[in-house]
Protein backbone atom coordinates (compact mmCIF):
# COMPACT_ATOMS: atom_id res chain seq x y z
CA UNK A 1 0.00 0.00 0.00
CA UNK A 2 1.37 3.42 -0.93
CA UNK A 3 1.53 6.34 1.50
CA UNK A 4 -1.32 8.02 -0.43
CA UNK A 5 -3.50 4.90 -0.16
CA UNK A 6 -2.68 4.55 3.54
CA UNK A 7 -3.75 8.15 4.17
CA UNK A 8 -7.08 7.52 2.40
CA UNK A 9 -7.54 4.33 4.44
CA UNK A 10 -6.89 6.33 7.63
CA UNK A 11 -9.52 8.93 6.68
CA UNK A 12 -12.07 6.19 5.98
CA UNK A 13 -11.28 4.37 9.23
CA UNK A 14 -11.66 7.61 11.17
CA UNK A 15 -14.98 8.46 9.51
CA UNK A 16 -16.52 5.07 10.20
CA UNK A 17 -15.32 5.16 13.82
CA UNK A 18 -16.61 8.65 14.60
CA UNK A 19 -19.90 8.03 12.79
CA UNK A 20 -20.50 4.79 14.71
CA UNK A 21 -19.72 6.64 17.96
CA UNK A 22 -22.03 9.55 16.97
CA UNK A 23 -19.05 11.84 17.68
CA UNK A 24 -20.23 15.20 16.35
CA UNK A 25 -16.83 16.92 16.54
CA UNK A 26 -15.13 13.93 14.94
CA UNK A 27 -17.65 13.82 12.07
CA UNK A 28 -17.18 17.55 11.46
CA UNK A 29 -13.38 17.12 11.47
CA UNK A 30 -13.26 14.26 8.98
CA UNK A 31 -15.73 15.79 6.49
CA UNK A 32 -14.65 18.76 4.40
CA UNK A 33 -16.50 22.01 5.22
CA UNK A 34 -17.97 21.98 1.71
CA UNK A 35 -18.85 18.26 1.90
CA UNK A 36 -21.62 17.07 -0.39
CA UNK A 37 -23.27 13.71 -0.32
CA UNK A 38 -26.22 11.71 -1.51
CA UNK A 39 -28.00 8.57 -0.38
CA UNK A 40 -30.51 6.47 -2.25
CA UNK A 41 -32.39 5.71 0.97
CA UNK A 42 -35.77 7.33 1.54
CA UNK A 43 -36.22 7.89 -2.20
CA UNK A 44 -32.88 9.66 -2.60
CA UNK A 45 -31.74 12.74 -0.73
CA UNK A 46 -28.83 15.10 -0.45
CA UNK A 47 -26.54 14.82 2.57
CA UNK A 48 -24.72 17.56 4.45
CA UNK A 49 -22.37 17.57 7.40
CA UNK A 50 -25.31 18.53 9.63
CA UNK A 51 -27.58 15.77 8.31
CA UNK A 52 -24.85 13.18 8.89
CA UNK A 53 -24.37 14.36 12.48
CA UNK A 54 -28.12 14.11 13.08
CA UNK A 55 -28.27 10.70 11.36
CA UNK A 56 -25.38 9.31 13.41
CA UNK A 57 -27.01 10.41 16.66
CA UNK A 58 -30.40 9.00 15.66
CA UNK A 59 -28.89 5.66 14.61
CA UNK A 60 -26.91 5.40 17.86
CA UNK A 61 -30.08 5.94 19.91
CA UNK A 62 -32.60 4.00 17.81
CA UNK A 63 -31.03 1.35 15.61
CA UNK A 64 -29.40 -1.93 16.54
CA UNK A 65 -27.57 -2.97 13.42
CA UNK A 66 -24.41 -4.70 12.39
CA UNK A 67 -22.34 -4.43 9.23
CA UNK A 68 -21.45 -7.67 7.53
CA UNK A 69 -19.75 -8.78 4.33
CA UNK A 70 -17.74 -5.55 4.26
CA UNK A 71 -15.45 -5.10 1.28
CA UNK A 72 -13.24 -2.02 1.14
CA UNK A 73 -11.20 -0.74 -1.80
CA UNK A 74 -8.96 2.32 -1.90
CA UNK A 75 -8.97 4.21 -5.21
CA UNK A 76 -6.70 6.99 -6.45
CA UNK A 77 -9.21 9.60 -5.30
CA UNK A 78 -11.00 7.96 -2.39
CA UNK A 79 -12.59 4.65 -1.51
CA UNK A 80 -15.44 2.25 -2.15
CA UNK A 81 -17.07 0.33 0.67
CA UNK A 82 -19.55 -2.45 -0.04
CA UNK A 83 -21.55 -3.94 2.83
CA UNK A 84 -24.67 -5.65 4.09
CA UNK A 85 -26.52 -4.08 7.03
CA UNK A 86 -28.17 -6.69 9.23
CA UNK A 87 -30.85 -5.52 11.64
CA UNK A 88 -34.27 -6.35 13.02
CA UNK A 89 -37.31 -4.24 12.21
CA UNK A 90 -39.92 -3.06 14.72
CA UNK A 91 -41.97 -6.23 14.16
CA UNK A 92 -38.96 -8.42 15.00
CA UNK A 93 -38.28 -9.56 11.45
CA UNK A 94 -34.66 -9.68 10.32
CA UNK A 95 -33.62 -7.30 7.54
CA UNK A 96 -30.64 -7.45 5.20
CA UNK A 97 -29.83 -4.20 3.42
CA UNK A 98 -27.03 -4.38 0.85
CA UNK A 99 -25.23 -1.16 0.10
CA UNK A 100 -22.24 0.59 -1.35
CA UNK A 101 -20.53 3.90 -0.56
CA UNK A 102 -18.32 5.66 -3.09
CA UNK A 103 -16.26 8.44 -1.50
CA UNK A 104 -13.84 11.13 -2.60
CA UNK A 105 -11.02 12.22 -0.29
CA UNK A 106 -8.83 15.32 -0.59
CA UNK A 107 -6.47 16.97 1.87
CA UNK A 108 -7.21 14.36 4.52
CA UNK A 109 -11.00 14.85 4.50
CA UNK A 110 -13.99 13.32 2.76
CA UNK A 111 -15.29 15.82 0.22
CA UNK A 112 -18.16 13.78 -1.19
CA UNK A 113 -19.80 10.41 -0.97
CA UNK A 114 -22.67 8.70 -2.65
CA UNK A 115 -24.37 5.86 -0.82
CA UNK A 116 -26.49 3.30 -2.61
CA UNK A 117 -28.64 1.04 -0.43
CA UNK A 118 -31.36 -1.44 -1.32
CA UNK A 119 -34.02 -1.04 1.35
CA UNK A 120 -36.68 -3.77 1.25
CA UNK A 121 -40.15 -2.40 0.46
CA UNK A 122 -38.86 1.19 0.50
CA UNK A 123 -41.59 3.59 -0.43
CA UNK A 124 -44.25 0.84 -0.60
CA UNK A 125 -47.40 0.84 1.52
Amino acid sequence: MTTHQASIQAVADRFFAVYAAADEDGIREVLAPDFEGWTSSFGGRELTVDSLVIGAKWEADNVNMELDEVRFHVTDSGFVRQFVIRMTNAQGAPLEIPGCMVALVADGRITRFDEYVVVPNAGQK
